[in-house]
């Protein structure tokens, strides 16, 4: 997909953006940014897309992402809620000085793929960034740097793109896989057959399932399972409906197939997820 360079302006002498986001939707497209992000998602649930992974996200979720790191969150546009998030910006220049402290380092391991933190609370980090956006000058600096630091004790999280995942900043690769991702949010729920997608970029199904295998680093049907296994999630959690009207829901016509690929992706029966995370709720 086409990543936009986005141009981040911060708001004081600390050279830290910070900001509270409130919109209908997540509006912000496919992106990328040379400064680091710190985002945390206080309402909506939808898809989160950091290089090549994709995910549900859900409200109370905090992700840490590296320099130039194409990413977006895109919510359910048929839920009512609007989409609330925190969000903190800062240049590379800006942690030098304190990149020695091992606190620092543990934060920023791994950054470049985007970092997942599943427990933000244990650290306040809503709390901590609302006084980062209510601060000004020295104040807002010593705060994020506090906040940096308390990141590196958070033990359950997860790293996102893929350990051999890099950004491929040409134009014409970037569009046909913005033209991929938003087919398969459009169609999702039927039949999609390869010719198709080829054609709605000009390519052989050949060719394009070589050039999808390569930016993506897998085939464009094991993207497409993925991507309708994180919705058939929602559904069982968030809903009543039977397992198997979601599966035919999101696109399986073949349940059997829909079983199989839940287990590979998930670990689990839709039925044992269902249970398993209702009961944790």
């Amino acid at each position: 997909m086409k990543a936009i360079l986005e141009k981040v302006i911060t708001q004081d002498e600390s050279n830290v953006r910070a900001f509270k986001y409130s919109n209908r939707h997540f509006e912000t497209p496919w992106h990328v940014h040379p400064e680091f992000e710190l985002t945390y998602i206080i309402n909506s649930v939808g898809s989160r897309y950091v290089g090549n992974n994709i995910a549900d996200y859900q409200p109370g979720e905090l992700v840490l992402l590296g320099a130039n790191l194409p990413h977006c969150w895109k919510n359910d546009q048929e839920r009512p809620e609007h989409a609330e998030s925190l969000v903190i910006q800062w240049p590379k220049e800006l942690i030098d000085s304190v990149a020695h402290f091992h606190d620092i380092q543990v934060a920023l391991k791994n950054i470049e793929r985007g970092i997942l933190f599943h427990q933000p609370e244990k650290v306040n980090a809503f709390d901590r960034m609302m006084e980062i956006i209510n601060a000004q000058g020295l104040e807002r600096h010593l705060k994020f740097i506090e906040l940096l630091g308390q990141l590196g004790s958070l033990e359950d999280k997860q790293i996102l793109a893929g350990a051999s995942y890099s950004y491929n900043n040409n134009h014409e690769t970037n569009t046909r896989i913005e033209v991929v991702q938003n087919y398969v949010e459009e169609n999702f729920s039927r039949k999609i057959k390869l010719s198709e997608i080829a054609a709605e970029l000009n390519m052989t199904e050949q060719s394009f399932s070589r050039f999808f295998s390569k930016v993506m680093q897998r085939p464009f049907f094991v993207y497409l399972n993925e991507y309708r296994i994180n919705r058939v999630s929602r559904l069982l959690l968030e809903t009543d409906m039977q397992v198997a009207e979601i599966g035919y829901t999101c696109g399986y016509d073949s349940l059997p197939f829909f079983y199989q690929q839940f287990k590979k992706f998930k670990g689990y029966s839709p039925l044992g997820f269902r249970k398993m995370y209702k009961k944790i709720g």
